[in-house]
């Protein structure tokens, strides 16, 4: 017959295992920490002297070279407009014209805002309230702005922001 262990001898086992338990685990940390160096030193590590140091990425609408990761960005808030839509319903839409980085508009001096509020006004007054109630539409109508703004403005304006957006 099998001999059965004693309590005694049961108690030591475990006191030996609950010791190895804790420092097999270290080892393992240890050994996942230094790999996890190991591998992420090399990503970390100097970086080929004729790759770039910075990369300009070039704003749309904007000059060439202008970086879009300038640290300011400057907009040209216009009043609000309420438009009439092509079914009856209306529009109250309020924009802002984010200008390149490289424009700076002097202390007192005003952006001329008059063509940027025609192009608005023109271009959404042909559309109807099923249509713009719709994401999709908005933001088709708001590319198409863009693009517009973009043209009448060369250089200076790249995107338009709808600040408010109200339909009835």
């Amino acid at each position: 017959m099998a001999k059965k262990k004693t309590p005694q001898a049961a108690d030591g086992g475990e006191e030996t295992k609950k010791k190895k338990n804790p420092l097999v685990i270290g080892g393992l940390c240890v050994a996942l920490a230094g790999v996890g160096y190991m591998l992420g030193g090399r990503k970390a590590g100097a970086q080929d002297s004729t790759a770039p140091t910075t990369t300009i990425e070039q704003l749309e609408g904007c000059a060439e070279g202008t970086d879009a990761n300038a640290v300011e960005h400057h907009a040209v808030d216009l009043p609000a407009m309420n438009i009439n839509l092509s079914d009856g319903h209306y529009l109250k839409v309020t924009v802002s014209l984010a200008l390149c980085p490289d424009v700076v508009l002097a202390e007192g001096e005003e952006m001329v805002t008059a063509p940027a509020r025609d192009i608005i006004v023109a271009t959404l007054s042909g559309n109807s309230m099923t249509v713009l109630a719709e994401p999709e539409g908005r933001e088709q109508a708001k590319r198409l702005l863009t693009e517009q703004v973009r043209d009448a403005y060369p250089d200076e304006v790249y995107e338009i922001y709808f600040t408010e957006f109200v339909m009835q």
